[in-house]
């Protein structure tokens, strides 16, 4: 959810200039014209297989996730794999393929490959089963908006970004087992999770590869580290149970 911020006295005048860099960043080839197929890819392993990599920004002027949604529906596979390495992206379009993933009748396992950030992050909870490849991370934090107007416009998008960031949370609340204004909390922190962090902190199920010695281990530390899956463990000291985590 990249931020952009426009002071101007002529915003009309300015806006293709905002558009021009958000595009600036687009993949592009040797010539300098953007990459074809966009930010994602579907490939069907086997009648019952498929996978599908999202390993772009999402969304982002013009390139909306329409035609994900309309492709992953189409997918007929039993057994599903989504991998994300994504900075993120458009909100409202990370929760269109959120809940197209959730709809899905298949057995759906997101994996993040490098980074899951931002809007990718919620993306990933979308799976029946949530696994960090090593080393990959997640980055959680607040809706960023661009808002170009007067203080009531500003004042308008203040209440619509906090509405927005306590519906992310509440995303993390709901795979995690922790309660929404912790998750806020966290998320204005701007928190970089490792991938023990995030099985730590209930975001993901597992870590790819890793043998279930490991997993008894790192039970054990959950338990150390007083982690509970009460939904009102708000009042949760996060930045103690961090330490005693990562410890």
């Amino acid at each position: 959810m990249d931020i952009r911020r426009l002071t101007s006295f002529q915003p009309a005048k300015e806006l293709p200039q905002l558009q021009a860099l958000y595009r600036r960043d687009r993949p592009k080839d040797a010539f300098g014209k953007e990459k074809p197929g966009g930010w994602y890819r579907i490939q069907n392993l086997s009648p019952t297989e498929a996978e599908v990599y999202i390993y772009d920004h999402i969304g982002d002027f013009g390139i909306s996730a329409d035609d994900f949604v309309k492709d992953f529906s189409d997918i007929r596979a039993s057994k599903i794999t989504v991998r994300i390495n994504s900075p993120g992206g458009e909100v409202f379009d990370a929760f269109a393929i959120f809940n197209a993933i959730r709809r899905h009748k298949a057995q759906v396992t997101t994996v993040v490959d490098g980074v899951a950030a931002s809007a990718a992050s919620f993306v990933a909870m979308a799976g029946d089963r949530v696994v960090m490849s090593p080393h990959s991370q997640m980055l959680i934090h607040d809706a960023h908006g661009l808002t170009i107007g007067n203080a009531a416009d500003m004042l308008e998008m203040a209440t619509m970004l906090d509405k927005m960031s306590d519906n992310i949370a509440s995303v993390y609340a709901a795979k995690s087992g922790d309660g929404v204004a912790l998750w806020r909390d966290r998320m204005k922190a701007e928190m970089l999770i490792s991938d023990v962090e995030a099985v730590e902190l209930g975001l993901a199920d597992e870590i790819d590869g890793e043998d279930a010695e490991a997993v008894a281990a790192r039970a054990k530390v959950k338990v150390h580290a007083g982690h509970t899956d009460n939904p009102h463990s708000d009042t949760t000291d996060y930045s103690k149970e961090l330490a005693e985590i990562t410890a």
